[in-house]
């Protein structure tokens, strides 16, 4: 199974436009069974009121939830998706804590029914850049991802570095990627983008640059343990 998360920038490409179409077919290309999505639009007027995650799902044949986490304006959305080639069911939004100001933040939490792959609780989720804010979020990811049937995968944009995420994670019992850094899209020096789990065995990892976002998209080969 070939599982990746990718904070999409809401689609916008490096000369700043925002390109749906291309998007997806990025994604697409990523040939992936689970796919974690950050900084979704749907609705939004900068995207051209699409919503981003169905039409994801469209180009690459998979099942999408979305879940949001804020709104910049009425009749909009922005927060995070999870597609699966397979079926998505018991789907759960939790609005993880913050603090006065910042911007909201939200969970995706789901169980993912792939084809031929058997069932997975997926959780997908972009933290607050602040890190203190962003560790106190953590806690309540993992708290809410552990209360679902194994085997468990958590995606996201963690806004934290390994140092300080994995004590967190791996507390939790989760398995960590040690993955290589995904971000700023042309000269990745971060490790912000996360995959861990639990019952699962992970395999080959890798950074894959598209022609959307300032992120890269973290790919990882996964198995049951």
């Amino acid at each position: 199974m070939r599982i990746a998360t990718y904070n999409i920038q809401h689609g916008r490409t490096p000369v700043g436009a925002v390109d749906v179409a291309l998007l997806a077919a990025e994604c697409a290309a990523l040939h992936v069974d689970v796919l974690g999505l950050q900084e979704v639009d749907r609705g939004a007027t900068r995207s051209d009121r699409a919503d981003e995650a169905a039409e994801v799902a469209a180009v690459t044949g998979m099942a999408c939830a979305f879940a949001e986490a804020t709104s910049f304006e009425p009749g909009s959305a922005y927060g995070n998706a999870l597609l699966v080639r397979g079926d998505v069911a018991d789907v759960e939004v939790v609005a993880l804590p913050g603090e006065e100001g910042d911007e909201p933040r939200a969970l995706l939490l789901a169980e993912a029914d792939l084809a031929g792959a058997g069932r997975m609780s997926v959780a997908v989720t972009h933290l607050s850049v602040r890190p203190r804010v962003a560790l106190h979020q953590l806690e309540a990811v993992v708290e809410a991802l552990a209360a679902r049937p194994l085997p468990q995968l958590l995606m996201g944009d963690l806004n934290l570095r390994p140092e300080a995420a994995w004590p967190i994670l791996e507390t939790a019992g989760l398995t960590v990627v040690d993955a290589p850094p995904a971000f700023p899209v042309h000269r990745p020096d971060r490790v912000i983008d996360h995959v861990a789990g639990r019952g699962l065995a992970f395999g080959a990892v890798d950074v894959v640059h598209l022609k959307v976002s300032d992120h890269r998209a973290l790919v990882v080969e996964v198995a049951p343990a």
